[in-house]
């Protein structure tokens, strides 16, 4: 399955419509083998959109974990106009694989075609706190061994201070280099400081349930009931954290701090 992604420069879509030239489905990188994964590929490439998007479900239900699987199942959700669900999937590639730069890039074309769409939004609704930002910028595995590397390399850099003052009696030299060494000490150190807190940051970040809106639009009330008051309404995309669940309805709280139940069908957990 030859591998194809939209030409940075092309444009393909309008306010309130999505023309569906922006992506198309990717190649396994990840070793999925299978008739399912054969089926959902091939419905694709002929268009069979709805064929594909359960194909890729079904697999999904497998408990096959793979941002491949969520890539291609997000290009086809795109393909069938469901935008919520084309982000959600983009966004749990990525969670998956941080690195997948198809994945980052689709997903911020969809986020350019979903502020065509929307004209009422909230103030701040889709402005994450700057620390979450800052941590969402690495992958968990990456940010641990950029603090193991910091620490690491604090301590070895203590030793050869101390070395380099133990002998700095005995050549003249040497004291220059210990100066060096205490420079390079506190650098690091302090680099090792900013790792850890950005490791206790990811694992905030990671202990908050967050989702993503699949409707395109979803009315927000005051209490889990349909009868209660609407407080606002969400779109197709928006991230939101999830603090609460009564039944099929579930507590959300946006970026600004706006509270309100939605339908639980309309959120994707991510």
């Amino acid at each position: 399955m030859s591998r194809h992604r939209l030409n940075r420069h092309v444009r393909a879509w309008t306010a309130g419509l999505l023309l569906a030239l922006a992506l198309v489905a990717a190649p396994a990188r990840a070793d999925l083998t299978g008739d399912l994964w054969k089926r959902g590929n091939d419905a694709y490439l002929r268009g069979d959109y709805a064929a594909a998007v359960a194909a890729y479900q079904q697999l999904d239900r497998q408990q096959i974990v793979s941002a491949e699987l969520e890539f291609n199942l997000g290009n086809a959700y795109y393909r069938q106009g469901q935008l919520g669900r084309a982000i959600w999937s983009w966004e749990r590639a990525l969670a998956l694989d941080p690195d997948h730069e198809d994945a980052r890039y689709n997903l911020a074309q969809a986020r350019k075609v979903e502020e065509t769409r929307v004209h009422d939004k909230i103030e701040g609704a889709e402005r994450e706190p700057a620390w979450v930002r800052v941590v969402g910028q690495l992958g968990a595995a990456t940010e641990s061994w950029l603090f193991v590397a910091c620490y690491v390399a604090f301590f070895i850099a203590l030793g050869l201070r101390a070395r380099a003052r133990r002998q700095a009696g005995s050549d003249e030299g040497e004291a220059g280099h210990g100066s060096a060494w205490t420079a390079l000490a506190a650098i690091l150190g302090v680099c090792a400081a900013l790792a850890g807190l950005l490791l206790m940051g990811r694992v905030a970040m990671d202990r908050m349930s967050s989702g993503i809106v699949l409707a395109d639009q979803a009315e927000v009330k005051e209490g889990a009931d349909p009868n209660y008051k609407t407080s606002f309404q969400v779109h197709a995309g928006l991230r939101v954290r999830l603090l609460d669940r009564d039944q099929d309805w579930v507590r959300i709280r946006l970026a600004n701090g706006l509270e309100g139940w939605v339908r639980d069908r309309d959120v994707g957990r991510l």
